[in-house]
């Protein structure tokens, strides 16, 4: 007994199609590109403002700490306040505190802060500014 193999036609081949994988995987490749152009570094929420000198230079053991409008207070990107602040000057015992302030933010604000920072032996305070074009 033989066995016969009819062969097949171009139309009855079975066949890969590429257009689907192709969209999956420019689909993965945009969703990583996105992903690896976002900041890990949190933007400023603060309207700094302009002075014609200013410091430069590398800063060791510094905090950083931003002041909104209404007088909140932003530490690494988290709303926080006085008493927090404290207890994180206390725990970390830095040299320096930059102060990024919005430039329409009350004196007072800032100054609540820099005697606090005063208060925690921070040796200095630093007001951070935009260079002017």
């Amino acid at each position: 007994m033989t066995v016969r193999r009819r062969r097949l036609s171009f139309d009855e081949r079975a066949y890969i199609d590429v257009v689907p994988l192709v969209d999956t995987l420019l689909a993965v490749f945009l969703f990583l590109a996105v992903l690896a152009f976002q900041s890990p570094i949190t933007l400023l929420a603060v309207k700094l403002p302009f002075a014609r000198e200013g410091e430069k230079g590398q800063i060791t053991q510094v905090l950083r700490v931003q002041v909104l409008k209404n007088g909140e207070y932003l530490y690494e990107g988290k709303r926080t306040t006085l008493e927090e602040l404290a207890t994180v000057f206390e725990e970390k015992k830095p040299k320096r505190l930059i102060i990024e302030a919005d430039e329409d933010t009350a004196h007072k604000f800032v100054v609540s802060l820099m005697d606090m920072a005063k208060a925690k032996q921070v040796e200095e305070v630093l007001i951070a500014t935009r260079r002017r074009p």
